[in-house]
């Protein structure tokens, strides 16, 4: 039986034909990243020389749940300019294989620099890690990829600054959606990286809660402020809790950073 899910390559029928292994095409490199659903290779075409990411699923158990979703996700969010794009997928050694778009930075890489946007100085002269110019440039464009989600009905449900990938020309792509999902009105509190984590999620309680695509905007916000700091600002000691007291550190913190930026914005002002 030949199932369409709507982008090439997708469980072609074979026939009586022996199939063709689609990985004699490539050549796999080094792991770039490897997490709880999956491990991403860089691989490159052995026709065009062209470089690309091969996500493996490491699932054995065959299409899980979770496997069909990020591959919905990944087909109706095909050709957004902010949204990785899935070239190919097709199964190698019994395993689901995506082919994406290789990009070679996160926005880890810069952000988390340690001096944020405060200039320092070195070599006689002061200079700046991060202009701001850039903090608003890719705050934009995760905000236009995340509306595009969430005007779809889909939560990304895991954006932090190591999932927002950057090209050479620092243009945004949101990636790893493999916990994305449509929105429905109950679903797991068990997402988002917990720094990035909206405070409606953290309940050690319940297996299920009810919140919307606003933790999205809260995970962009969060990065914002990492941004602005130079590192992660929110770790996991200061923000888990077992009860709604679990908000007041956050909330402490953000308005310690408000005065900070403040009291620096007045000073300036006066200079």
């Amino acid at each position: 039986m030949h199932v369409d899910l709507g982008y090439p390559g997708a469980f072609e029928p074979w026939g009586n034909k022996e199939p063709e292994s689609k990985m004699e095409k490539y050549k796999r490199g080094p792991v770039l990243g490897s997490g709880a659903y999956g491990t991403v290779y860089k691989v490159t075409c052995l026709t065009t020389g062209k470089e690309y990411a091969l996500k493996y699923h490491n699932s054995n158990r065959g299409i899980e749940d979770t496997i069909v979703r990020e591959l919905s996700c990944l087909t109706a969010l095909k050709g957004h300019p902010y949204v990785i794009n899935m070239h190919d997928c097709f199964v190698d050694d019994g395993k689901i294989a995506m082919l994406m778009t290789y990009v070679p930075y996160t926005l880890s890489d810069a952000i988390h620099n340690g001096y944020g946007v405060k200039s320092y100085y070195e070599q006689d002269r002061w200079l700046q890690c991060l202009p701001l110019s850039f903090v608003a440039h890719f705050s934009t464009q995760v905000a236009n990829a995340l509306s595009y989600m969430h005007r779809r009905n889909i939560i990304h449900r895991d954006i932090t600054p190591y999932n927002v990938l950057l090209t050479e020309d620092l243009t945004v792509k949101v990636a790893d959606l493999g916990l994305s999902r449509l929105s429905v009105e109950v679903m797991s509190p068990n997402v988002v990286t917990e720094p990035y984590r909206a405070p409606e999620l953290f309940s050690q309680r319940h297996t299920s809660a009810k919140y919307t695509c606003a933790i999205d905007m809260w995970s962009l916000g969060v990065m914002i402020v990492d941004a602005m700091q130079g590192r992660c600002v929110f770790v996991g000691s200061t923000i888990r809790c077992e009860n709604k007291h679990h908000i007041h550190p956050i909330c402490k913190l953000l308005l310690a950073l408000h005065k900070t930026h403040y009291r620096q914005h007045k000073k300036s002002i006066h200079e």
